[in-house]
């Protein structure tokens, strides 16, 4: 034996186990005598075997669902009671007003942006259809683009013969 050995001390003996009651405990089927009150009574033993009752064998304590975390996460919305229509899209004619309104401005056929644009506002009044601004914008540019026709010509034609005689 070494130093080391002899300086550590002696370990302790194990607690001895506690004695087994006298009194034999009852088996399932003996009813000579009723279980104590407070106690579970035991399962018969013709009963099938359940993974989902509490009173399988070796079952954990019964606990509240206050203990349990929830795994569902945010509540869903209530489903709709009816078929909601979807909401109709942007009018065709008013996305044509404002594009020829902005090419009119360019070239000679502005007064067509004013014509879809009118024709757009009572088909979005009729049936609901989105673009309104659209339309209004393409009335406007389509105005734009004529009074920039008209002024054009005027100083075109005021201006008289060219040096160039054309």
């Amino acid at each position: 034996m070494t130093s080391e050995d002899e300086a550590r001390p002696a370990p302790e003996p194990a607690p001895e186990p506690a004695p087994a009651p006298e009194a034999a405990a009852p088996t399932p089927g003996d009813s000579a005598s009723p279980p104590p009150s407070g106690t579970p009574e035991t399962p018969a033993q013709d009963a099938p075997y359940s993974p989902y009752t509490s009173d399988a064998p070796n079952a954990p304590a019964a606990s509240s669902d206050a203990d349990l975390p929830s795994l569902q996460g945010p509540a869903a919305p209530p489903p709709h009671p009816y078929w909601v229509p979807p909401k109709p899209g942007t009018n065709g004619f008013a996305v044509a007003a404002l594009v020829v309104g902005i090419v009119g401005l360019c070239l000679c056929f502005g007064f067509l942006g004013i014509i879809f644009g009118h024709i757009a506002r009572r088909q979005i009044e009729e049936t609901g259809q989105a673009g309104a601004g659209l339309a209004t914008a393409g009335i406007v540019l389509g105005w734009i683009a004529v009074a920039w026709i008209v002024l054009r010509v005027i100083v075109i034609g005021s201006a008289g013969p060219t040096l160039y005689g054309y």
